[in-house]
């Protein structure tokens, strides 16, 4: 279970590695049941992409999801 504060910064760092990506759009904290959790939105998901987002980040979930 993630704290805010905890998803924010894995935000913050996945976006300082993405953001020089043509595909990554942006990125959003948003919370659920089991706490707080990463969406990195991306124009397109392919092979590469899912190779470049790892799907746990510091303890905190990450799901990318196509625009």
């Amino acid at each position: 279970m993630a704290t805010f504060r905890d998803a924010n910064q894995a935000r913050l760092k996945m976006k300082m590695k993405l953001s020089q990506q043509a595909w990554y759009n942006s990125s959003v904290v948003l919370a659920d049941s089991d706490g707080y959790f990463v969406v990195i939105q991306v124009s397109k998901m392919d092979n590469q992409v899912r190779k470049l987002i790892p799907p746990i980040v510091d303890g905190v979930s990450v799901k990318a999801e196509a625009e």
